[in-house]
Parts: structure tokens; sequence; C-alpha cells
């Protein structure tokens, strides 16, 4: 057993009582602000995840915004393809389109009051022309006008055609250069 004195006087028992109570209340309080400092981390960590957390909800959102938009975008685009190729096809076939009234605008403007032009057919770009001619001079003439033409090739006329001086009736063939109907002329 052991045996302990207590020889300190009474106000000393008393200050080392208080010094006691005040290590006892310091330790307290720096434990009470150690959970607060430990529950403000948390929930400041708390806010942190919150806000990535919203960040990420609303860059979601804008992104299916802008899908949307891309969307629209997309479609517009498909639209805007269609109507060029369509605008495209159509240029196509006006470059490729055959004006025939330009080969009825030269023979037209050859033909004298002494020929009659009664039938005319064309296949691909071989033209036949059948009518009557007044008289063999005429029909001659009317055939240099036709070679002096630029867009007429291959004239072709028979020289059973040339038998008859009046009164004619003549066939002749030829050919017409795919420019000439191709482009307008005014």
């Amino acid at each position: 057993m052991e045996i302990k004195l207590n020889l300190l006087p009474d106000y000393r028992k008393e200050d080392i009582a208080q010094a006691n109570r005040v290590k006892l209340v310091i330790r307290t309080g720096l434990a009470i602000f150690s959970i607060f400092i430990l529950f403000y981390s948390f929930l400041f960590g708390l806010l942190s995840v919150l806000k990535v957390e919203m960040n990420s909800v609303v860059l979601s959102q804008e992104m299916s915004n802008n899908k949307e938009q891309l969307d629209k975008i997309k479609k517009f685009d498909e639209e805007f393809k269609e109507t060029n190729s369509s605008v495209s096809q159509a240029i196509t076939l006006e470059k490729d389109q055959l004006y025939w009234t330009n080969l009825f605008k030269r023979l037209s403007d050859n033909l004298s009051d002494d020929i009659t032009i009664t039938d005319l057919a064309t296949k691909d770009y071989s033209v036949l022309l059948a009518g009557k001619a007044d008289n063999r001079d005429a029909l001659m003439n009317y055939r240099e006008k036709l070679v002096a033409e630029e867009c007429f090739t291959d004239i072709n006329l028979p020289l059973s055609n040339l038998v008859s001086k009046d009164n004619i009736s003549f066939q002749m063939d030829f050919k017409i250069k795919k420019d000439c109907l191709q482009l307008t002329t005014e």
C-alpha cells in the first residue's frame, strides 16, 4: 500500500483544481471547435460535389439543347442538299435541252417565196426536209444558203430532184450541229 501525503496548502489545491478545470474547458473547446471544423469541411466538400453535379446536369442539358439544334441544322442541311440537287438537275436538263426553234428559224431565214416546205422529220441530229420548189434555180439557191450556214453539215440533195426544171418536188437531208440546238439565239 502506498500512502500519499498532501502537503499542499488549500489555496494551492484550489489553484490546481482551477487549472485542471481550465485545461478541461480548453480541451472541450478545442474538441468542439475541431468537430465544427470537420463538420464545416464536410459541408464544404458536399457543396463542392453538389456544384460539380449541378454543372454536369447543366452541361448535359445544354448538350441536349445543342443536340436538338444540331438535329435541326442537320435537317435543314439535308433540305438544302435536296433543293440544291433539284436545282442542279434542272440546270443540267436546261443545258441538255434542245431548242428546235433554232432549226426552224434558220430554215425560214434562208427560205425564199419560190420554196415551200411540206414535211420535216428529225432523228437524233439528222433532218429530212421535203417540199416543192417553183424552179431548179430557187432550189439550188436554197441549198447553197443552207451550205453557207455554220450549223448544217452533210447537206444531201439527190440529183433526181434536179431533173425537172419547174414545179420540183424535192427531198433534202442534212445534219445539224448539237451546239446550234442548245444555244438560244434571239
